[in-house]
């Protein structure tokens, strides 16, 4: 019961810091320092104004880590293949990777189907599973959970995970009526006691995290300076309602009630008497909006040397850069962007093995070779550059198209129309020769 107390209340201690990070990615971002003028504006209708920076920042890096294809052992690149396509990996992998950088951990379950046999690897959400790991041995995974509000009954139901079995549990209530881990009891709906044998003598849960010490997604830092952005934006708002329009003013005796200040419209206004206050009229300062637009640039700005998020990200200045200037701004982003890759390329050759241990193939993940796209942003002018470059240093012009990012379907594909073509010349050739005699 200890291993439930401790799954049931670890998940709902990290489930709000969770919800906070994907809220402020999807742009459902509160309106922190509330602002009473903004709501009488708008007949206290509930509005707000952000500019959602957040999105951005992990979609930089998200979309420099994109899978190219997966390499296994020869003879076996059907079976990866059809794995990948009937499990949609490509898009599988893009949800996991983001939801990684979100929050600071993702999940794959890998388990195969009841009826069919064949394998079913799905991405969880983090907010409803945790893993657990063994403290003499770190990266020794000890028990997963995973606990979610089952749609019919609406009570939580837990799965706990060890490598010799997998445990069910439900609520006999409600989950909006569950405060204590004590409400779970075995679920035995399909298997006795609630328990079910792990034939494959491992854990079947696949946690892909980007930092050991603590979970602590990308967006950590962002959210106070997207707050700052947000109440910027809405001050700027009200400021543009009250004062950035030219207000004007008129001191008469006369009737100023039929003066309309509207395009075309003249005002005949009567001179003073001579003995008071003679007829004035004049206009207050406009409010200057730039001062807050250039508040705003300058936390973008800061956003972006705390992200390693190059700056034209944000705001575009002047021309395109060149393709060597291009390099040399994003270098950071690339490096953050290796960085992720390092830590998720592990746990994708486990998952990628495991998967085709279900399918029937004995394969071990030393032998699981990922292939990522190139995470260099290159005009295509500079890419021949270097790619000419490395062919001159000795470097084969394959493992130079691999630093590209080409696929090895790619490669092979060149390959393959490189001999083409080399026999449509001999061919001509010898038909030539033939001719001349």
């Amino acid at each position: 019961m200890n291993d439930i107390k401790l799954a049931y209340e670890t998940i709902i201690s990290k489930r709000h810091q969770h919800d906070e990070a994907f809220a402020y990615y999807d742009g459902n971002q509160p309106l922190v320092y509330a602002n009473e003028r903004l709501r009488d504006i708008f007949k206290g209708q509930q509005v707000r104004f952000t500019e959602n920076w957040c999105a951005l920042v992990i979609d930089a890096v998200k979309e420099r880590i994109q899978i190219g294809d997966v390499v296994t052992p020869e003879g076996l690149e059907d079976l990866i293949h059809q794995i990948w396509e009937e499990n949609h990996l490509g898009i599988v992998s893009d949800d996991v990777h983001e939801a990684a950088l979100i929050t600071g951990e993702a999940y794959l379950i890998i388990w195969p189907d009841a009826d069919t046999g064949n394998v079913e690897i799905y991405y969880n959400d983090p907010r409803l599973c945790h893993a657990f790991y063994d403290p003499e041995h770190p990266r020794r995974m000890r028990m997963a959970a995973k606990m979610w509000v089952d749609e019919n009954d609406e009570c939580y139901r837990m799965i706990l995970y060890y490598q010799d079995r997998l445990e069910y549990y439900r609520t006999k209530q409600k989950a909006v009526n569950v405060g204590t881990w004590e409400a779970f009891v075995p679920d035995d709906t399909e298997y006795p006691d609630g328990k079910a044998i792990n034939p494959f003598g491992r854990i079947p849960v696949f946690h892909f995290k980007i930092r050991e010490r603590f979970l602590r997604g990308d967006l950590y830092d962002v959210i106070p300076i997207q707050n700052g952005i947000n109440k910027l934006l809405t001050d700027m708002m009200v400021a543009a309602e009250y004062g950035a329009f030219r207000q004007r003013w008129i001191i008469s005796n006369a009737d100023v009630s039929v003066l309309k200040n509207a395009p075309n419209e003249i005002w005949h206004i009567p001179a003073g008497d001579g003995m008071g206050q003679q007829s004035q009229v004049g206009e207050f300062s406009p409010t200057d909006l730039n001062n807050y637009l250039d508040a705003v640039e300058r936390l973008a700005a800061d956003i972006s040397r705390i992200t390693r998020v190059p700056l034209h990200y944000f705001y575009s200045k002047g021309g395109y850069p060149s393709g060597e200037a291009l390099l040399a701004m994003e270098s950071p982003l690339n490096f953050k962007a290796r960085d992720r890759i390092e830590r998720f390329e592990p746990v994708w050759r486990d998952a990628i093995a495991f998967a085709m241990r279900i399918a029937g193939a004995d394969v071990e993940s030393r032998d699981v070779v990922i292939n990522w796209l190139s995470i260099q942003t290159m005009q295509p002018e500079t890419e021949a550059k270097v790619r000419l470059m490395d062919i001159q240093a000795g470097i084969p012009l394959e493992v130079s198209l691999k630093r590209s990012g080409w696929t090895q379907a790619e490669i092979e594909d060149l390959r393959e129309a490189k001999q083409a073509s080399s026999l449509d010349l001999g061919e001509q050739i010898l038909t030539a020769f033939d001719r001349g005699q």
